[in-house]
C-alpha cells in the first residue's frame, strides 16, 4: 500500500516537474512551442524512467 502512495505522489511530482520545465522553455523562446504535447511527453516520459528507476533501485524489488 506504501508503494502505490510513492508510485502516485512521484508521478504527481513528475507531472509538475516536466510542466513547469515546458513552461521554461517557452519562456526562454519566446514563444509556445508547436509541438507542445510531443515536448511534454518525452520530457515526461524522460522523468518516470529515471525516477521510477530510482526507486526501484533504493526499494529492492517488489515482494510477492
Amino acid at each position: 500500500m506504501s508503494e502505490l502512495i510513492l508510485f502516485t505522489l512521484n508521478a504527481v511530482v513528475i507531472y509538475l516537474v516536466a510542466d513547469r520545465l515546458v513552461r521554461m522553455i517557452e519562456r526562454r523562446r519566446g514563444a509556445a512551442l508547436k509541438q507542445r504535447q510531443v515536448v511534454f511527453f518525452v520530457i515526461f516520459l524522460a522523468l518516470a524512467l529515471v525516477s521510477f528507476r530510482l526507486m526501484q533501485m533504493l526499494l529492492g524489488p517488489p515482494s510477492p
